[in-house]
């Protein structure tokens, strides 16, 4: 696999871990349980999907120690960011969650529209989009309910 490949895989593989280790953080400040279980879902489901993804890189025989320098990652509301912390309302979590949402979603069609990429990361890479998509889907409309109750 070419180390241009390897190097958005692994952009996404840290984005993944950064962005579940934020949303752990940003879970346990929110008063609404229902709202907490949710985010702590995404946390779950990032951390599965960045677990995949290692142990396929893994699979591969390439190490992550071997590709370029880990990413940094901005703080304008992409995953990993800081400018969560001071975040206490409701809709300022779930507008920072939006902003990763996009960021996440980013990154991972930028790995899909790689033409070099193995079938099978394709493969995987398309039902971790489906299920990011669908977790932030059922985020929105939780709190959409919430709103309006």
């Amino acid at each position: 696999m070419p180390l241009v490949v390897m190097n958005k895989l692994k952009f996404l593989l840290v984005s993944l871990q950064k962005s579940k280790k934020a949303y752990e953080q940003m879970a346990f400040t929110l008063k609404n349980k229902q709202l907490r279980l949710t985010i702590i879902g995404l946390a779950q489901e990032s951390r599965q999907y960045a677990t995949e993804l290692d142990s396929y890189v893994t699979t591969l025989g390439l190490e992550t120690e071997k590709m370029d320098t880990e990413p940094e990652l901005p703080d304008d509301g992409s995953p990993g960011g800081k400018d969560w912390i001071c975040l206490e309302e409701e809709k300022d979590i779930l507008h920072w969650c939006a902003k990763s949402e996009k960021s996440l979603l980013k990154v991972y069609r930028e790995v899909l529209n790689e033409p070099f990429l193995n079938e099978g990361v394709r493969k995987m890479m398309r039902y971790q989009l489906n299920g990011m998509m669908h977790s932030f889907a059922q985020m929105k409309l939780l709190y959409a309910s919430l709103r309006t109750a």
